[in-house]
């Protein structure tokens, strides 16, 4: 067992890889220098991977694991907790935005009794309408997930062992960092910190995949969707009944042309909001027992250096 683990999912940086090991080489070289940084390569279609190997090749404290093709930031960074060793261990992004200066800060203040400590980016150099948006989506989410999501708070953290081995029994295929460790519930807290600038290539998280990992945490994590389909269910069942009401003081005030009109529009106000019920709660359900049950690997793992 090291003392600190550093893990670092990657994708397409091979124009960083050699900036990013060195800033995190001097700067845990100030806590200690038994430690060991583990580079997950979620397939990437650049030199990513040789540029890892190189590394490795030149110091056995530099661990990589390639996969055969890109599974997704969350799990390349399970593989890397999968794979670490150290008594702490550090999460952090590969784009240099996460400042490896900050580890020995993260460090210092899990000393005073934290089993985790999150990073809370401050000063992020992103254009104004973006924090709008991102503030409206983090809303959003805490809404419709339950979790208090903080948007300043990302990927960039330390955890014990003790965190580590809680996160790796964790049973289900969705896989998403910060919302499962603050599930796990241990004695947590954050440092802040300033954001830094990605210091080379345009990051692969779009808004769109923004979107889907959201959508995915929601039902990984809530059931709140499914009790407002419920919901929206008994509203327009219950609209049905006022609309057939109205409609009955109408015949017997104003009469109606056609017959069985009205008994056609309530009847079909009404099943909808059944169906909606019924589609709501069998739809969720056996979408997630759907993922479970094919009991698929989290990740396949092509090539591992200096990993046991």
């Amino acid at each position: 067992m090291v003392h600190i683990s550093i893990v670092i999912p990657v994708f397409n940086e091979s124009t960083l890889i050699l900036e990013l090991v060195k800033q995190v080489k001097s700067n845990v070289a100030l806590i200690t220098n038994d430690y060991e940084i583990v580079l997950v390569d979620d397939g990437s279609v650049d030199e990513t991977w040789n540029f890892i190997t190189n590394e490795a090749g030149n110091d056995l404290r530099v661990k990589g694991i390639r996969f055969s093709r890109n599974f997704g930031h969350h799990y390349a960074i399970t593989a890397g907790l999968q794979k670490a060793i150290g008594e702490w261990v550090v999460v952090m992004d590969g784009d240099l935005q996460d400042r490896p200066e900050v580890i020995p800060d993260l460090y210092k203040k899990a000393q005073d009794g934290y089993d985790v400590v999150f990073v809370s980016r401050q000063n992020r150099p992103e254009k104004f309408y973006y924090k709008i948006l991102q503030k409206i989506f983090y809303l959003i989410l805490r809404f419709l997930s339950g979790i208090k999501f903080d948007s300043t708070h990302a990927n960039f953290s330390i955890l014990s062992k003790k965190v580590v081995e809680a996160y790796k029994s964790f049973p289900e295929n969705a896989r998403f960092y910060v919302s499962t460790i603050k599930w796990l519930g241990f004695n947590s807290a954050a440092i802040i910190a300033d954001h830094g600038d990605r210091f080379s290539g345009v990051t692969s998280y779009t808004i769109k995949k923004r979107i889907k990992l959201a959508a995915d945490i929601i039902i990984a994590f809530s059931e709140r969707p499914l009790k407002f389909a419920i919901n929206i269910g008994i509203i327009i069942s219950m609209s049905s009944i006022v609309f057939a009401l109205l409609i009955v003081m109408n015949a017997l005030t104003y009469g109606y042309s056609v017959l069985g009109w009205p008994s056609l529009i309530v009847s079909i106000y009404f099943l909808s909001g059944i169906n909606l019920i019924v589609l709501g709660i069998f739809g969720t359900y056996l979408g997630r027992i759907f993922q479970e049950v094919k009991n698929r690997p989290l990740f396949i793992v092509t090539e591992s250096i200096n990993v046991k």
